[in-house]
């Protein structure tokens, strides 16, 4: 439980909350949100009546994120949403693979041709088998009577009353066995291609819904976790090609032998033929209600699978946290009821089919009995023989299960349906900021940043408003330090330069320029990003360092890469590694400290040198030395006339700007100035901020580095760029 979600100690004061206990139950909570109440505050009576409420008390447990949890249980609308817009949708992905899916429609149609022969087959022998018989038993009783007779006339006539279909019984078997040939190269031929058409689509589909997601604004992503967007990635996806291909395949196969039993009976015996077909629609009615209901199941369940991975990629992304509080079984239980919800809709789908396939194999083996009685009774009468009878049989197995296998087909493919539901809810969400359209920004230099009586509150937290008129200026040039109490939106200003979100009223201008109408994807291009926590990419140093640098830029022969490595610092601890830039950071970059990975990361943003360079506390854990370092290239910055507009709390970041912005907690402005102007004044926001003890802050109290006047031309000795080069040989992009 993590007590600094709220941060309850800073924001009670003096009061005292006992600690809470991971397995603290709301009878506990509740009694310590009572005592609360005989504070002499309104503030603290207004913090116990925020604790009463239940949706703030979930907050507490340390698993809860800020956006409310999806339910797994389908809408009314989503229950009743068309599902043959999405079986349409299905065929239409499979569009680009329409020549082999109709080859292999022919292998299917090759292969089942020679499987409906066997029964025709088998009838034929049969009743060549009885004849032979029969011609035995006369030619017994007549033995006295045919001793005129030759041998050789004998022979003979055997041999004619062995022909089948004009055919002696070597030449028939040898046919039959190629036909057998033939038809099993069909059905490998199929497999193959309908195996290799659906790892086509699944990775088409797959990529589509990767490049859909990539282009979702930040909002997407504040309401959908990324455990649920691998389970549409991977299951979703893979349930999807399976409907389109192997199930495909199958229904097709089915059509085809259904089509054809049904003929070859009635052209056996239409009566029997009737009698046959009285189970069908029993069976249509039962395969239309499985089918839709099968159809929801599916959804549902696939949205618990999501539900179950997101839990299970937060839970092993926090394992050294879990694993410092020994949170193992809170994590386990956590896991274990995500686990549960996923089995309940399992059973639910496991009794919809055993209820469904029970049903229809009760009116199947109905359907047989029924055939026997009738059947028998004809050949009594004369009406048919006994291989007629037994090719009927054979022919009603199959058609039978051509039945049973369309009622699977339709179920499968409902269930594909409401896979791709999923999978195309979020390929068809357009982003509400587009990242391609609008104008080029083609250079960000020389340009002044103005937000423009900003308003702006998370869509997530609408209630919550971060700024309510902003108005700040930022010249070309300087090196600017936004600072203020934490949830004051210092972090917010970087997304919003960016474009995470859109403001909800007044504007940002870039040279004059509202950054909603540039092309958000090349703007970012010319805009730099250091966050506190960077993300590194499971790989080299050197891979990280590159990532996204384009190709000009390595091919030019100036070190321009040991030259942003050296002003980073890195080289401090490159030359201490083996494999030097070509070590592995390890998932996230967990193989490295997080010194270590800032300077990586500022590495990448000094090699790309853009003209505005954002630092959200991408020095704070930094030691003094590597910030010293960093400061001179940001001085250089600042003589070129580049931008920089850094974040921090630390006192040695903010002595090196060349003006300080201070935001209050109503969201403005609340000073502005050089860092000396502010510290020197007592009554400052700044110095508020940062006493100790209720001392101020004085300039000369703060010596980490020495502090350089605004507009003075000395320089910190060192190198030109302010920092140590690192040599490396020419570097080609990964």
């Amino acid at each position: 439980m993590k007590l600094s979600t709220f941060g309850l100690s800073g924001l009670i004061g003096n009061a005292r909350l006992p600690i809470l206990r991971a397995g603290i139950g709301r009878p506990s909570l509740l009694l310590q949100v009572r005592s609360l109440h005989n504070g002499k505050t309104s503030f603290e009576r207004q913090l116990a009546a925020m604790l009463q409420n239940r949706t703030i008390m979930r907050q507490v447990r340390w698993q809860h994120s800020n956006a409310s949890k999806p339910s797994t249980t389908l809408t009314s609308e989503e229950q009743n949403s068309s599902s043959w817009k999405d079986i349409k949708r299905l065929f239409q992905l499979a569009r680009p693979e329409s020549k082999s899916m109709f080859f292999a429609l022919v292998l299917i149609i090759l292969s089942s041709s020679v499987s409906m022969l066997v029964p025709g087959v088998i009838g034929k022998l049969m009743d060549v088998a009885k004849e032979d018989g029969t011609s035995s038993s006369e030619a017994d009783g007549k033995r006295g009577d045919a001793t005129d007779k030759t041998d050789g006339s004998t022979a003979a006539d055997t041999d004619s009353e062995k022909l089948i279909l004009g055919l002696t019984l070597p030449q028939f078997y040898g046919g039959l066995f190629s036909l057998f040939v033939v038809g099993a190269a069909a059905n490998m031929g199929r497999i193959v291609i309908l195996k290799v058409t659906g790892e086509k689509l699944v990775a088409r589909l797959r990529t589509r819904t990767l490049k859909a997601a990539l282009q979702q604004d930040a909002s997407f992503l504040d309401n959908n976790k990324v455990g649920d967007l691998i389970s549409r990635l991977s299951s979703d996806a893979s349930i999807v090609s399976k409907s389109l291909t192997q199930n495909m395949s199958d229904g097709t196969r089915s059509l085809i032998q259904g089509f054809v039993g049904f003929g070859m009976m009635s052209y056996i015996s239409w009566k029997l033929t009737c009698v046959m077909m009285l189970l069908a629609p029993p069976l249509a009615v039962m395969a239309l209600v499985y089918g839709r209901k099968i159809r929801n199941l599916s959804r549902t369940l696939q949205a618990s699978v999501g539900g179950l991975t997101k839990a299970a990629e937060e839970q092993l992304s926090a394992t050294r946290t879990i694993q410092a509080y020994g949170g193992e079984k809170q994590a386990i239980r956590h896991y274990a009821k995500e686990v549960r919800q996923v089995y309940q809709v399992g059973l639910k789908e496991a009794l919809t089919s055993g209820g469904f396939f029970g049903l229809t194999g009760l009116v199947g083996n109905s359907a047989v009995l029924a055939l026997l009685l009738t059947g028998t009774s004809m050949i009594s009468t004369g009406a048919m023989t006994v291989g007629d009878l037994s090719s009927f049989m054979i022919y009603a197995v199959y058609t039978g299960s051509s039945l049973f296998g369309m009622s699977s087909f339709y179920s499968e493919l409902m269930k594909g349906a409401g896979a791709a539901a999923r999978v195309f809810e979020l390929n068809d969400r357009k982003p509400a900021i587009h990242p391609t359209k609008g104008r080029d920004p083609v250079s960000l230099a020389r340009k002044p940043v103005e937000f423009k009586k900003v308003h702006f509150a998370y869509p997530t937290r609408r209630q919550h408003v971060i700024f309510e008129d902003l108005s700040l200026r930022i010249d070309p040039g300087e090196h600017v330090c936004i600072v203020g109490p934490s949830g004051g939106g210092k972090s917010t200003v970087a997304s919003l330069l960016l474009r995470f979100y859109d403001v909800d009223a007044g504007a940002i201008l870039i040279g004059g320029q509202n950054i909603a109408d540039f092309n958000l994807r090349k703007y970012r291009r010319l805009v730099g990003i250091v966050q506190q926590e960077p993300m590194l990419f499971n790989g080299t140093i050197l891979e990280n360092i590159l990532y996204t640098v384009p190709q000009r830029l390595l091919n030019e022969e100036d070190g321009r890469v040991a030259r942003a490595i050296g002003q980073a610092n890195c080289s401090a601890f490159l030359s201490s590694f083996p494999d030097g830039l070509q070590t592995m950071v390890g998932p996230r970059g967990t193989q490295l400290s997080g010194g270590q990975k800032q300077r990586i990361a500022l590495a990448r943003a000094f090699l790309l040198d853009p003209d505005l360079l954002i630092l959200d506390e991408a020095t704070s854990a930094l030691d003094s030395r590597s910030e010293e370092v960093i400061a001179r290239t940001l001085h250089s910055r600042t003589t070129r006339g580049k931008t920089t507009i850094s974040i921090a709390h630390r006192v040695s970041t903010i002595q090196h700007s060349t003006r300080v912005i201070v935001l209050g907690r109503n969201g403005g402005v609340v000073e502005t100035g050089t860092f000396d102007e502010l510290a020197s004044n007592t009554d400052s926001q700044l110095n508020k901020l940062l006493r100790k003890e209720e001392e101020p802050v004085q300039p000369g109290e703060i010596t980490n580095a020495p502090h350089r006047p605004e507009g003075s031309d000395q320089r910190p000795e060192g190198p030109s760029d302010g920092a140590a080069t690192f040599e490396l040989a020419p570097v080609t992009k990964a």
